[in-house]
């Protein structure tokens, strides 16, 4: 009989004897597995065909990952950041890291990719992260001293719940940085364990590179750990020598420095930032059973599956503390039960609810996943000497879990479901939007904004319209992000509200101030109150239904301005310059918001603050010297 998880003399747990074989073919064949699930994320009938074509993802947020991806990839390898000023929507914003964080993964994809828009390059990208789950649970199952058997165990509990409700839910979403750094965080914790018993130069690197990773994809969350790392040290740092601490610092401390260079401005603009709303819907009433029924649990093979590991979590906890392995006990026990309160709490909490911790339910579990295949491993030796041996222990159970899944054919039916392929994602425009491209391509130009209605979601609605510059050449107010957080979209049309207010409570002279104040030319109004609202204007000159009115309708009114006052002409304006010609001499004031480090040519022209009575974010003020006008003059930013 296999001797398991025994103890060395120093207390850390003993791979065991195993078969080196017959472990690789189990991992191999779990990973061959996960393959063909995350090609399924593509379609079913031709996925590598999905995968490779120029197709966007246009599930959840992905479209808009991708943009900013697209901007960020383009703005690092011209001026070395990825924060750049965008022009095409809400009347010019900071794309930084501090607004659609998921976009950093889609960034690194397309800067591979030449910095080029490359939907074939994100999706490649997306499955290659996907594909990187099997080897992180891996070192963080053998780094918490784990034994082959276990670790098998361990990575399959990991994989079901990758491809559980939650977890897939976060995928279709655009979760991708969630999830990546909760990997990360489950494998530098093993990998400290490690480096406890068994400190080397592969250890070592293997907290870097997790560090890397964990800081690249979500500081905040990776941030978490940051009580584990305490624990741990004032655990266990007393036993070792100093050069031990100064490897173990500089590896956590390099992942941070690695990273510098975009968390700087990830703290700098953390003032762009609107009051955060609840990203999953509050519990009215906290009891166990509102709590259990939740739809964050999802569905009835992801609560089975929740509470087996819960359960045998909290018993591996106890068994590795009482084997004398109480570094892992304590970090894998307060991990899984430091995410999960924490992810309990963001449903039932206003406060967390806001900071989206209902979403570290997957971490939470792929903790657990370790502790719970350790005390099913040892419950499975007991079990063995209880009944004389591995064959009749082996026969005995097979006959147990036949004779269960009989009984709950259903559930078995809907694990193998599950476990065939999963949904794909959506890839390519949804219908008619290929019409609506060319109605706005042929009867819209860059003279004026089009002003777009937006429908506010829970985040796993399309946000496919946040590619609408890159695929009109138009400028935008709204279709970037309907719940964006940040200050700029204050002037949008989100669920038949402008700027905050209900579209019918507008009266004509504000609305038309407000139209000529944001320069929108065009209105694609999708909603009966807004089309109703905007016919009822007599500034309206043609009204045109898209998709026999299905669909939405544009509207064109007369605005072809961008100089509120004085006089300029736009010529171009993207996310490296805003090109004008013949501007006036004396003062004028673009419909265009100022933000900090924005720099005009020539020199001699000064541009300042232009406040707004409504907007939060002043406009632009150029002060251009007599005699006028200027011929050509550019704008460019460049971060403070």
């Amino acid at each position: 009989m296999d001797a398991g998880c025994d103890l060395r003399a120093d207390g850390t747990a003993a791979h065991g004897p195993g078969i080196p074989f017959l472990f690789a073919f189990v991992f191999l064949g779990m990973c061959a597995w996960h393959g063909w699930m995350t090609l399924s994320l593509f379609g079913l009938d031709h996925p590598w065909q999905r995968l490779l074509d120029t197709e966007p993802i246009v599930s959840g947020r992905h479209p808009l990952h991708l943009y900013h991806g697209f901007l960020g990839a383009r703005s690092f390898q011209e001026r070395g950041t990825n924060c750049c000023f965008d022009p095409a929507f809400q009347a010019g914003y900071p794309k930084t890291p501090i607004f659609d964080s998921g976009s950093r993964p889609a960034e690194f994809f397309l800067m591979l990719a030449g910095g080029e828009y490359r939907p074939a390059a994100y999706k490649i990208g997306l499955a290659v992260c996907c594909l990187m789950v099997p080897l992180l649970l891996l070192i963080a199952a053998r780094g918490t001293g784990l034994d082959r058997r276990a670790s098998c165990l361990a990575l399959a509990f990991g994989l079901l719940l990758w491809w559980g409700t939650p977890s897939r839910r976060m995928l279709e979403a655009g979760d991708l940085d969630q999830l990546l750094a909760g990997l990360a965080a489950i494998a530098q914790v093993g990998l400290l364990v490690q480096f406890h018993h068994n400190p080397g130069v592969k250890c070592w690197l293997g907290l870097l590179v997790t560090g890397c990773l964990g800081w690249f994809a979500q500081p905040v969350l990776f941030a978490t750990i940051f009580p584990l790392l305490l624990i741990y040290y004032f655990c266990v740092g007393s036993k070792h020598s100093l050069s031990w601490h100064v490897a173990l610092f500089g590896s956590l401390l390099g992942g941070i420095a690695v990273n510098s260079f975009w968390l700087v401005d990830w703290f700098n603009y953390s003032w762009i930032r609107s009051p955060l709303q609840p990203q999953n819907p509050v519990l009215p009433h906290r009891t166990f059973h509102t709590l259990w029924s939740a739809p964050l649990w999802g569905e009835r093979p992801d609560r089975i599956l929740a509470g087996i590991l819960i359960v045998a979590a909290s018993i591996g906890i106890v068994v590795f503390n009482e084997t004398r392995q109480r570094t892992a006990a304590r970090l894998l026990g307060l991990g899984a039960g430091g995410f999960l309160a924490l992810a309990i709490t963001g449903i039932s909490c206003e406060p967390l609810g806001k900071l989206g911790t209902a979403r570290l339910l997957v971490p939470a579990f792929l903790f657990a996943a370790l502790p719970a295949a350790y005390a099913m491993i040892q419950g499975w030796m007991l079990f063995c000497r209880i009944v004389g041996g591995t064959v009749r222990a082996a026969l005995l159970l097979i006959g147990l879990l036949g004779t269960a899944g009989y009984f709950a054919r259903d559930l078995v039916e809907e694990f193998a479901v599950r476990c065939a392929a999963t949904t794909p994602f959506e890839i390519g425009l949804p219908a008619q939007g290929d019409e609506l491209i060319a109605v706005i391509t042929a009867h819209t130009t860059t003279e004026a904004r089009i002003l777009w209605e937006d429908q506010s979601g829970d985040g796993s609605n399309s946000a496919w319209t946040s590619l609408l510059p890159v695929l009109t050449g138009r400028a935008y107010l709204g279709g970037l992000d309907p719940d964006a957080s940040i200050e700029h979209a204050y002037a949008s049309l989100v669920d038949q509200s402008l700027a905050g207010r209900p579209i019918s409570s507008w009266g004509e002279i504000e609305l038309q101030d407000f139209c000529r104040r944001y320069n929108i030319g065009w209105v694609i109004a999708r909603s009966p109150a807004v089309i109703a609202r905007f016919k009822a204007s007599p500034e309206v000159q043609s009204v045109r239904s898209i998709g026999g009115a299905t669909l939405a309708t544009l509207i064109e009114l007369p605005h072809r301005d961008f100089a509120l006052k004085g006089r300029a002409r736009l010529l171009s304006a993207d996310w490296l310059h805003i090109a004008l010609s013949d501007v006036s001499a004396g003062t004028v004031v673009l419909s265009m918001h100022y933000q900090e480090g924005l720099r005009v040519s020539p020199s001699t022209v000064r541009i300042e603050k232009e406040p707004d009575a409504h907007d939060p974010i002043p406009f632009i003020r150029l002060r251009v010297p007599e005699p006028g006008p200027v011929t050509h003059l550019t704008l460019t930013w460049q971060p403070p």
